[in-house]
């Protein structure tokens, strides 16, 4: 979940520029993240996500709010929190015992390759 489309573009690059064999599906709203997850409403028909990118600064909300609803239900699906500020997230009390990795966001492409292989090493 990222509302950044610079953001959403350079992963979509990143990921078809390497040897990872993964479908990047964006959403950039929390609300449409959720219905993604959830496979719900125009989202009904695609396939539950293998791992969830979220930003923890959405405009319309917080990642906390995404967390909160996906961490009971969905909790078998890999979480990466993002960020642009290291600050940002501490001074949120981001709430890392709910994701599997929390951390800034990469600033070059191997940063994100790095990231999906650690959490589906099959890649």
């Amino acid at each position: 979940m990222e509302d950044n489309p610079a953001d959403i573009r350079f992963v979509e690059e990143t990921i078809s520029n390497s040897s990872l064999e993964v479908t990047v599906h964006s959403v950039s709203t929390s609300a449409a993240g959720v219905d993604f997850v959830h496979q719900r409403g125009e989202f009904r028909d695609v396939p539950e996500p293998d791992l969830v990118f979220l930003d923890w600064n959405l405009r319309q909300t917080t990642g906390e709010d995404v967390v909160m609803a996906l961490e009971a239900e969905f909790a078998h699906i890999p979480l990466v929190i993002l960020t642009g500020s290291k600050a940002k997230l501490e001074a949120d009390h981001v709430p890392s015992a709910k994701a599997d990795l929390v951390t800034e966001k990469p600033t070059d492409p191997d940063g994100y390759i790095t990231i999906i292989r650690s959490i589906a090493p099959s890649q």
